[in-house]
């Protein structure tokens, strides 16, 4: 006879969950994986691994050494001493590139964290493999696979035993027998404790009292071998009653679940290393529901909530209320999105409150399952503002360098036209006063003209002295300043000028104060302004608008005059060049304008003009904050 016993629900609950954990695992890019360090194997690696590296969970799984093989020739030594480090109970992080089995090469970033047994022995590490060629190469879908675990309950097989009043085995079939490891005649006439060890006695006593009464149970019972190993059984156990009411004894439909106790144990740890490697990862991961209710999130996730939103994540709530109102359309475009199969993957940046900025890179994912149908989505953040700060500062070194050729070459303009004139006249001048024919009047004339060439030579001098101050990196400290206070210092110090001419200053400060350097602000407006005074209508009080927006992470300046203006169809790529004059009615050297973007760009701004003749001038600079 062969009763079937159902899988108990705690065993499917758990196994669902185990199931969910690696729908969310495999559907990610990075490559989660286990190894056995003492029997020097694969246990456990993630689907990632065939779109990382080409091959597939089960190549690695039967060739623990093929992760080295993949690495890149040039790029083994990295990762010799590793073990050693990982022996001291010490995490393992390294970047190098492999070769995926199309022959393609790859950058990949490997952490691995130990573990070691109470006796300091390493006996397993779990790590993380993520592609970090492209941080945006979210394209493939993500398979569900389940070939790297094994059924928690496997076929069930009955035996079946019977004991009378006493204890006393009266029949076993051949099954039971085996179960327990011995013949069927072996076991007749045996008490049911002497299979168990002082502690299943114990407990199998009180369950017989039960019996006793007419209880009927289902248990899982542990049983000690003929060789003395422990076998675990489910048993459906029911009293036997005769016709008068009478305790007879017990019939017990038995079960082996020793592999389902394993299975169950082995679950248990993976789901443990899982968690482990999830919350020691370097990326935040939320992961929601097809509904949009929290299923799960790692520590670091939790962090960032508490910081960007200042609420903590709770299992069950709507993603929804961790978005404002006005970041809702996009999130929900965002998911509309994945859910059709589209990567998404963006940066997004805010200021901390010690006034710097962080960067992250924001990742959306679908989590299918074998279907192909929409389970639900991942939220993926990672801080980049290490390699973002870096990337930022490259662009600023080569629009630098950019700027170093340009001045360069405006230096060598210079030296070679405004410094070559001069000092030529000099000699020219000085070979004239080796003649013996010339008269003193005709020296003193002489001499006139090579003082009047040093002047201009030491002019020119003083103008590219100044440039280059400009252009250093300045060691000035940067502090709050006020634009008011900017405009007030200006006005004090040209008074004369600004009673004299009638000049009229309209400001309008909706971002009233700027962090920088307030020289380099000081002189900006100072040049504006008094180019404004300078080239103002003939017969019309200069006007000077100033203005301050807030654009996202920049501030906005704007100065506007009603000046004479300037005509940039002809001259807009000389409008900031040295020594470039547009009106000649008026005394200058053409440095103004020059200064005055060099210093812009000093402090990391940009400048724009809009002018036309005879209708003024705007100029419109942006500050990042």
């Amino acid at each position: 006879m062969s009763v079937h016993v159902q899988v108990p629900d705690s065993i499917k609950k758990l196994a669902a969950a185990h199931q969910d954990l690696m729908l969310f695992f495999n559907a990610m890019d990075e490559v989660f994986f286990s190894v056995d360090m003492i029997n020097v194997k694969v246990i456990q690696i993630s689907n990632g691994c065939e779109k990382l590296y080409g091959h597939k969970a089960s190549e690695f799984l039967e060739n623990n050494r093929l992760w080295f093989e993949l690495i890149h020739p040039d790029d083994k030594h990295l990762v010799d001493g590793e073990e050693e480090i990982l022996q001291r109970g010490e995490k393992v992080s390294k970047q190098y590139r492999i070769i995926r089995k199309d022959k393609t090469v790859r950058w990949v970033e490997n952490k691995v964290v130990p573990c070691l047994d109470e006796m300091g022995r390493l006996t397993r590490v779990d790590g993380i493999t993520r592609d970090i060629t492209d941080s945006k190469a979210a394209e493939e879908k993500h398979r569900q696979s389940e070939t790297w675990y094994r059924q928690i309950v496997e076929s069930a097989q009955e035996g079946i035993w019977t004991i009378d009043e006493n204890e006393k085995t009266n029949f076993v079939n051949k099954k039971m027998a085996d179960i327990l490891g011995y013949s069927p005649n072996e076991v007749l006439g045996k008490e049911l404790y002497d299979f168990m060890d002082e502690e299943g006695k114990a407990y199998a006593i009180a369950c017989m009292e039960r019996r006793r009464r007419g209880s009927k149970e289902n248990l899982d019972i542990r049983y000690k071998t003929k060789t003395g190993e422990d076998v675990w059984a489910n048993i459906s156990a029911n009293p036997i009653i005769d016709e008068t009411g009478k305790y007879k004894g017990a019939l017990a439909m038995v079960t082996d679940i020793t592999q389902r106790k394993l299975d169950e144990e082995a679950i248990k740890k993976s789901e443990a290393n899982l968690r482990t490697i999830f919350d020691n990862t370097d990326s935040s991961y939320i992961l929601f529901d097809a509904d949009m209710k929290i299923l799960s999130f790692n520590a670091l996730a939790d962090r960032y909530s508490i910081q960007q939103n200042s609420k903590k994540l709770e299992v069950g709530k709507r993603v929804r209320d961790y978005f404002t109102a006005e970041r809702w359309p996009f999130i929900k475009e965002m998911l509309d999105g994945v859910a059709k199969g589209e990567a998404i993957s963006y940066e997004i940046s805010y200021q901390r409150g010690d006034r710097t900025t962080q960067w992250n890179n924001v990742r959306w994912l679908a989590v299918k399952d074998k279907n192909d149908q929409n389970w639900g989505f991942i939220l993926a953040n990672k801080d980049i503002t290490e390699t973002k700060t870096a990337a930022l500062e490259r662009e600023r070194i080569t629009a630098d360098l950019i700027q170093h050729i340009k001045d360069l070459e405006q230096f060598t303009y210079i030296i070679s036209h405004n410094l070559r004139a001069p000092v030529a006249n000099i000699i020219g001048l000085s070979e004239m006063l080796m003649e013996e024919d010339l008269n003193q009047a005709e020296k003193q004339e002489v001499v006139e003209r090579i003082s009047l060439s040093i002047k201009n030579m030491d002019t020119v001098i003083q103008d590219l002295n100044q440039i280059l101050q400009a252009r250093e990196l300045t060691n000035e400290k940067k502090e709050k300043i006020y634009f008011m206070d900017l405009v007030t210092a200006i006005k004090t110090s040209i008074n004369n000028t600004v009673v004299g001419k009638k000049v009229q200053f309209n400001c309008q400060f909706d971002v009233d104060s700027i962090f920088s350097i307030r020289s380099y602000l000081y002189s900006i407006l100072y040049n504006l302004s008094s180019n404004s005074i300078k080239y103002c209508k003939p017969g019309i009080a200069p006007v000077i608008t100033i203005e301050s927006h807030q654009l996202k992470n920049k501030v906005e300046l704007r100065f506007k005059d009603n000046g004479k203006g300037i005509d940039l169809l002809k001259n807009a790529s000389d409008l900031f060049g040295l020594y470039k004059r547009f009106d000649t009615t008026t005394e200058g050297k053409g440095m103004g304008l020059f200064m005055v973007k060099t210093q812009v760009e000093a402090i990391g701004g940009t400048i724009k003009v809009k002018s036309k003749l005879g209708e003024g001038t705007e100029f419109v600079m942006r500050f990042a904050v």
